[in-house]
């Protein structure tokens, strides 16, 4: 739990910047709602913490950028209001053969990019295969596929080397043109064409991202809004600043700094869903001191988790001892006692004896970061803890694109400690594979652990629809993973936006990268006047 102390101090401390951004006393918060009117509008703009790296789908691996991509690309299916999928671009429902060995998915009438190209059987071909040739970091979500044919102009076929359990999240996939991307990659990243209802009006990387309104898109019902900005805006405060100058319609994620003050300050309410994102605390097995399990040990007695993620988290969300998000551990009926069993508690003289063990009493561990502030804090929690146990510490906090670059890099110089956040599905397969398989080392895996054992259990966890054989070689391959301290869990993160009372039909989705969701099969989200 934390201190009372502390919690007074800090309760005190978000109370005087609330009222900094008033501009009054701390007594006259409750007066501090009223904002200025804006009238209708046909635009909405989000300041988040997430900032856009690129919009090629092939080559994203980020929420920020994957969120802009949504918009402005569609895939042959679409997630409905939960984790199931709907057809977008397909004319109806996937047709599995025998085995589910075989899928074929035919496109729907008119569809067409935002060229005015329509779109064809080789568009799809080639957005399920690229990620592969390219050794790109979506990889991951194909490779389960065999082939991919196009049977007709129509019509794609998908061949299963072994049954995929989650082959319906896996189409989903966007589809990009495979001409317009392959005649300039580099401008497509920036300036790309998709099939969504929205097309790109400018682009800033790791800055700021403006979508228009693509007036003639194929499908119904249409945006409502013209224009959409998502920017990036580096602290909580400043987002909750910005709802109350009207700087922007809505922010996310909201902060358990401002969350319970949203109302306070700006005529606005946060919009929660409890979603499939988590953070954890990655080692470098690849290089340097943390390639040593008892070094790695000893750090796990350097930080308490339970109150940092107290302290840092909550109530947006809950403490974790697994990688899975607590609902999807929960739905698969994981051992998470156990696993919670597996946890160690702060203790710097264990933490010291550890050290001194392994010989590794001088120097400085460093802990990458991005510059997200939930994971600074984390970073600077463990830093304090190895110092208390006598060990140098360096937290080194980088922005998206570059810790992007450096977290898969298994170079020491850049880490020995990172702080990693998985944004997946209701599948354990998009949680586990791409942050822990070797397969995907260097491009989404930062550990660079490669247990044949583990690696055995989560492909072959893949390569079967039996759920409780899936659901115990899942098992096995987190409770080894977690004994050898290849990670330490931290938390869930719920998907969270608070959002101005002009915005009308605003919901949170489950899954991160479908935020912010403008059109829906039965509604789209207005920009109006404030309630």
């Amino acid at each position: 739990m934390v201190d009372g102390t502390h919690a007074r101090a800090a309760e005190a401390t978000r109370r005087q910047l609330l009222a900094a951004i008033c501009g009054v006393g701390s007594g006259a918060l409750a007066g501090c709602s009223t904002t200025l009117g804006t009238g209708p509008s046909p635009t909405f703009r989000v300041g988040t913490l997430r900032p856009p790296i690129t919009l090629d789908p092939i080559d994203a691996k980020s929420i920020g950028s994957e969120q802009a991509i949504g918009r402005v690309f569609d895939g042959l299916y679409e997630y409905g209001e939960g984790t199931d999928i709907v057809p977008k671009l397909a004319a109806g429902e996937p047709r599995f053969g025998t085995g589910r060995r075989d899928v074929v998915v035919e496109l729907g009438d008119g569809v067409q990019f935002q060229n005015g190209r329509e779109v064809v059987a080789d568009d799809v071909v080639y957005s399920f295969t690229a990620p592969l040739e390219e050794d790109a970091p979506t990889a991951w979500r194909v490779s389960p596929f065999d082939s991919v044919e196009a049977v007709d102009e129509r019509t794609v076929r998908f061949t299963l080397a072994h049954p995929y359990p989650a082959v319906e999240h896996a189409l989903t996939q966007p589809i990009v043109p495979r001409r317009e991307r392959e005649d300039d990659p580099a401008a497509f990243a920036t300036d790309p064409i998709g099939a969504g209802p929205f097309e790109v009006a400018s682009f800033s990387e790791e800055k700021k991202v403006t979508l228009r309104r693509w007036g003639d898109y194929w499908d119904e019902p249409m945006p409502a809004i013209e224009r959409v900005t998502m920017a990036y805006v580096e602290f909580p405060m400043t987002q909750l600043t910005s709802l109350r100058t009207n700087r922007n319609d809505a922010i996310e994620p909201v902060s358990p700094t401002i969350v319970d003050h949203v109302a306070e300050v700006a005529n606005a309410s946060v919009k929660r869903n409890r979603g499939y994102t988590s953070f954890y605390f990655g080692f470098n097995l690849n290089e340097g001191p943390t390639t040593d399990p008892t070094v790695r040990r000893a750090i796990s007695h350097c930080i308490d988790l339970e109150k940092a993620v107290s302290e840092f988290v909550a109530p947006m969300g809950q403490r974790q001892y697994g990688p899975l998000p607590p609902q999807v551990a929960d739905e698969w009926n994981m051992p998470t006692e156990e696993w919670a069993a597996l946890a160690t508690e702060k203790n710097s003289e264990r933490a010291r004896r550890l050290f001194r063990d392994a010989d590794e009493t001088s120097g400085q561990l460093r802990i990458l970061t991005s510059m997200d502030p939930k994971h600074k804090e984390f970073g600077e929690a463990l830093a304090g803890g190895l110092r208390e146990a006598g060990h140098g510490a360096l937290v080194v906090s980088k922005p998206e694109a570059t810790f992007l670059e450096r977290y898969v890099s298994g170079s020491e110089r850049d880490y020995s400690v990172f702080v990693g956040e998985i944004s997946g599905t209701s599948d354990p397969d998009s949680h586990l594979y791409p942050t822990f398989h070797e397969n995907m080392a260097g491009f989404t895996n930062g550990t660079f652990y490669r247990e044949d054992a583990v690696m055995e259990r989560l492909t072959s966890a893949r390569e079967t629809e039996n759920r409780d054989r899936r659901r115990r070689l899942y098992a096995e391959a987190i409770t080894r993973l977690l004994e050898d301290r290849v990670c330490l869990p931290i938390c869930s993160f719920e998907n969270s936006f608070a959002v101005d009372s002009g915005v009308r039909n605003f919901r949170v989705h489950p899954i991160a990268e479908v935020n912010p969701r403008l059109v829906s099969e039965d509604e789209v989200v207005t920009v109006g006047s404030k309630a």
